[in-house]
């Protein structure tokens, strides 16, 4: 039941992102490099955070090591900044052993 209220809810979370016109698309300079980060690559990242006993994919930790560069203007101005600073956030980063940003 959890299982499917949860993937319910991804759905729901997704179908809202792909209407919303005020979607977050950071772009930050990395070394001279224009990086662009779009919080809709974070998707596979939900379902972790929503259902905790659910580990992340490696394509979530990825997407996570890839957005590293502009995650506190994601956490900042995202509507998922909420749930990236939650405690299930700071979890996911540590099941990705990655550490969590400093902003």
């Amino acid at each position: 039941m959890k299982v499917t209220a949860a993937i319910g809810l991804v759905v729901m979370v997704t179908i809202v992102m792909q209407l919303s016109p005020t979607m977050s698309r950071e772009t930050v300079d990395v070394g001279g490099v224009k990086v662009s980060c779009d919080e809709k690559e974070l998707l596979p990242c939900l379902l972790p955070i929503i259902n905790p006993p659910e580990k992340p994919t490696a394509d979530c930790c990825q997407t996570l090591k890839d957005h590293l560069s502009c995650m506190c203007g994601l956490i900042k101005n995202s509507w998922l900044g909420p749930t990236l600073i939650s405690p299930k956030g700071h979890k996911l980063f540590a099941d990705c052993q990655i550490p969590f940003p400093s902003c």
